[in-house]
């Protein structure tokens, strides 16, 4: 069965909260706080692990609840792209997003990734 990312926020919800140390529990009260009536712990979690969509308005309250700004909860390969399409679809290659094109574009470690990506892919 192949995995079919539902956004590409979520390595980096998930970066941005720890490094405020925040659990998911905190981060759900917080987007409660706010106004996000439907923010649960395990909502959160669904929109990390890539397998929730993640609705526009929701981007503006996680944007909120985490001090920064709409555009730093994408990956910065779609930030930084010039050709945003195909920037969208790397990242959506899997859950762990830009990670495994990330490694693949190394060189010195593109066959061992090629087969760690062969894997991941397959799960």
């Amino acid at each position: 069965m192949r995995y079919t990312s539902h956004n590409l926020i979520g390595p980096q919800l998930r970066r941005l909260r720890s490094q405020k140390d925040w659990s998911r529990n905190d981060l759900a009260i917080k987007l409660q706080i706010l106004g996000l009536e439907s923010a649960t712990p395990e909502r959160v979690y669904k929109i990390e692990a890539r397998y929730a969509c993640v609705a526009d308005e929701e981007l503006f309250y996680i944007a909120r609840a985490l001090g920064v700004s709409v555009e730093e909860l994408y990956p910065d390969l779609i930030r930084c792209a010039k050709r945003l399409y195909e920037a969208v679809c790397a990242s959506k290659v899997s859950r762990f997003g830009s990670l495994i094109l990330g490694i693949s574009l190394l060189s010195k470690f593109g066959e061992t990734a090629s087969g760690i990506f062969s894997t991941i892919a397959s799960v």
